[in-house]
């Protein structure tokens, strides 16, 4: 489990290390994994420690509520789109690998 593997999960998301998006940005790149785990987009704690499935983050690319307005079936509640915006979904695996590593405590 690695801070860097997440950030290359991410960067992949989205197309490469050179692509940027939506109002936010890629606001992973260029933190260190204790800025990272602290890190807030639009107010939202981005990663609860410990917590995988209650992370935003993790909600955000599964498409789970507040995320996933943009979808089908949105799930009730949901008030944002689901992460990457427009743009395939993060695979299955690679969201799972982002979830444990947050339930393991966000390892460097």
């Amino acid at each position: 489990m690695s801070y860097q593997k997440v950030l290359s999960i991410l960067d992949q998301s989205i197309g490469g290390t050179n692509v940027n998006i939506g109002a936010h940005g890629a606001f992973w790149r260029g933190l260190t994994r204790d800025q990272f785990v602290t890190k807030k987009v639009y107010g939202k704690d981005l990663v609860m420690v410990g917590q995988g499935a209650q992370s935003n983050l993790v909600k955000a690319l599964k498409g789970e509520a507040p995320f996933g307005n943009d979808l089908p079936s949105p799930p009730p509640g949901a008030i944002y789109p689901r992460m990457p915006e427009d743009m395939s979904p993060v695979a299955d695996a690679d969201v799972a690998f982002i979830q444990t590593w947050i339930v393991q405590g966000c390892l460097e």
